[in-house]
């Protein structure tokens, strides 16, 4: 084993084994995400389109990023269990997943001239990766031969800017309901990381920085004294504030594109529910009449019986 300068092979030794025991937890992690997956989609087939359905939810509902999940199920598919090698990182087997000899390939230990051993690395499985490809015959030896070229997330990114130039391209990714998704999710993700930025910036800013800003800001005053305020025009007050902040966490998600007309029309019900409800408050607050009308006492009505 190469030993870095200034270190004993006592002193390097166990520093490298903890790293591969961390290693090696992480790959189990990462096929055993893989393999959520395959369970989650047994018995219940599925097409390309609908197998991101169900990736995407599983995604969102456990805490992870979708691609990333998706990618962990494709590594898992191409190595079943007793394919696998527990001693050897998930980077590896994720290089040579599309490598037609990999279950033998695998199996030998080729030599790493860094460290001086007979283990896989990844730089080693590039090797071997690229050593290996065949003329694809089909497409999905194409999109293999296209996943390991751009192993790198930078050289990814490249390649996806560079063909979005394409009318054709950009016509197929926006007529996908999961693509749209996914670059919905990326530019909301993308503004939250932008602010969560200026926020540390202004928390960071010179103390007489945000003296001089306060100088300029006028206090308003409240339109409530919430002191001597009855407690139901509390309670409908912080029922409208709940209401207003629900609304503008969700109407920036909506992508109606993508909904069949069932799924508008039970929204747009909704609307016209709500716009009853809230013309009632409006003329129990001016006149202090709070019977309802026949038309809005059936609609609730019809709302508790179903």
């Amino acid at each position: 084993m190469t030993l870095p300068t200034g270190y004993t092979k006592a002193e390097w030794e166990p520093i490298v084994r903890k790293g591969r025991k961390l290693v090696k937890q992480k790959s189990s992690i990462q096929f055993s995400l893989g393999d959520l997956v395959i369970e989650a989609l047994e018995g219940h087939p599925r097409r390309w389109g609908e197998v991101g359905e169900v990736v995407e939810l599983l995604a969102h509902q456990i805490g992870i990023n979708s691609a990333t999940l998706r990618n962990h199920y494709e590594i898992a598919k191409q190595w079943p269990e007793d394919k696998r090698r527990t001693d050897v990182s998930y980077s590896v087997h994720k290089v040579l997943a599309y490598v037609r000899s990999r279950y033998i390939m695998i199996q030998k230990d080729p030599y790493d001239p860094i460290s001086k051993e007979n283990r896989w690395t990844e730089n080693e499985a590039q090797k071997v990766a690229n050593h290996n490809f065949d003329t694809p015959s089909n497409k999905e030896e194409r999109l293999a031969r296209t996943r390991r070229l751009l192993h790198s997330d930078e050289d990814a990114a490249e390649v996806v800017k560079e063909m979005i130039t394409r009318p054709e391209v950009r016509s197929r990714v926006v007529a996908d309901p999961r693509s749209r998704n996914i670059l919905r999710e990326a530019h909301r993700e993308h503004w939250r990381q932008v602010d969560e930025e200026l926020e540390t910036e202004a928390e960071l800013a010179p103390a007489e920085d945000a003296e001089e800003v306060e100088e300029f800001v006028e206090e308003e005053e409240p339109l409530v004294n919430y002191k001597e305020a009855p407690l139901e025009i509390l309670r409908l007050i912080g029922a409208f504030a709940s209401f207003f902040v629900s609304l503008q966490r969700i109407i920036p998600e909506i992508h109606a594109q993508d909904y069949n007309e069932e799924t508008k029309a039970a929204v747009l019900d909704n609307v016209h529910k709500a716009r009853m409800l809230l013309d009632w408050c409006e003329s129990a607050v001016k006149t202090g009449r709070t019977d309802m009308d026949k038309a809005l006492a059936s609609l609730l009505e019809d709302e508790e019986g179903e």
